[in-house]
């Protein structure tokens, strides 16, 4: 838990760390042949540096497949790529050329990392995110801030209730609490769904279990954020599909492509340079929180198939000896506690794990299969 001292710092601490934005039209935006392979885009003459993400998204906003965008770089056709996305852009240019757009530029980096049309963006300064969140545990007894936490995809302070609600499905002690978690994105905000499981200490961000609230524009927001508020607290702020969702993930075995994914993410975390030291450094992390991984894929070898060589489309019906609910816990644990390994960002686990308990399974609806 954090005390007020403590939130009063981080308050401060993230005061000065806004995302830099500037309004501009599609056509002050040039594109060299040189852009995406020196990660840079001129805006009045002057050079601006984007990080690679920045093309994805102005892509998106000129309504370009990103997915081929991305193709053509995986196979380094970086001139076809760049002429592409020249091309659609000034057609774009001829339909919403009188749109303002703004680009979002990474205070701290100094890059630029995305571009939005300007009525989309609905994001709360990080002042505003404490202000809001002061006015909650003003507004709601009981109610306490669990963690802040700032990883690439922006900032969550995370609010927990004091209500502790049991699951003895799970076990004879397993008790949790709940609350929500007030997020800024580099182009929005929004409120998530948190849990806490107090037997090991884990908390997850989830989105879409009972808040799925955005802010939008005004003190309506505010307002409606208030009204809602109230209503989760008369619950505890229990996510209304929370119990249906662990009754599922405890009986529902993870896919080869689900584990896989959840221990990928992990691995690709590690901050190691050496490349033998990182992969024995890989290969603790499998062994301790991702052991079925192994075991599975020793399975398929048997079976005479080579578990690299499999699209993730197959990989999707292969299951596993671990749970959703294993897995999720093994990626909130490693977000919510300090470990042995050095990760860029452990923090992000929490939502993906939440993101994981959110989501339809592979194997969810397995049973049905022979009917």
């Amino acid at each position: 838990m954090i005390n007020n001292q403590e939130f009063q710092k981080l308050k401060a601490d993230f005061a000065d760390q806004d995302p830099l934005v500037k309004k501009v039209k599609l056509s002050d935006i040039e594109l060299s042949e040189n852009s995406l392979k020196d990660g840079e885009i001129r805006i009045d003459g002057a050079r601006v540096p984007v990080t690679n993400k920045f093309f994805n998204r102005l892509g998106q906003a000129v309504s370009l497949q990103t997915g081929l965008l991305n193709r053509m770089n995986k196979n380094e056709d970086r001139e076809v790529q760049t002429k592409l996305l020249q091309a659609v852009k000034s057609y774009s240019e001829t339909r919403d050329g009188d749109k303002d757009f703004l680009i979002v530029g990474d205070s701290v980096n100094q890059r630029v990392v995305d571009i939005v049309k300007a009525d989309r963006y609905n994001r709360l300064s990080n002042t505003t995110l404490f202000d809001t969140a002061e006015m909650m545990l003003n507004e709601v007894p009981d109610m306490h801030v669990e963690s802040v936490d700032q990883s690439e995809r922006g900032l969550s302070i995370n609010l927990i209730h004091g209500s502790q609600v049991g699951f003895e499905k799970i076990g004879k002690d397993e008790v949790f609490r709940f609350g929500v978690s007030l997020v800024n994105t580099g182009s929005n905000s929004r409120v998530d769904d948190f849990f806490y499981r107090l037997s090991c200490a884990n908390g997850a961000v989830a989105r879409n279990l009972n808040t799925a609230f955005e802010f939008g524009k005004g003190q309506d927001a505010f307002r409606q954020l208030l009204d809602s508020m109230n209503a989760w607290a008369k619950v505890g702020f229990v996510p209304r599909t929370f119990q249906e969702r662990l009754d599922v993930a405890m009986n529902t075995r993870a896919s080869f492509a689900e584990l896989e994914r959840a221990k990928n993410s992990v691995v690709g975390q590690v901050r190691e340079e050496d490349p033998d030291h990182r992969a024995r450094i890989i290969k603790s992390i499998e062994d301790q929180f991702f052991p079925h991984y192994g075991a599975t894929a020793k399975r398929i070898l048997q079976k005479g198939h080579n578990p690299l060589q499999l699209a993730d489309a197959q990989k999707k019906f292969i299951k596993t000896g671990a749970t959703i609910w294993d897995v999720v816990n093994e990626l909130t644990w490693i977000g919510s506690h300090q470990s042995a390994f050095n990760f860029h960002d452990s923090k992000r686990f929490k939502v993906e794990g939440g993101n994981l308990f959110s989501k339809t399974w592979d194997l969810e609806h397995a049973g049905l299969a022979s009917i």
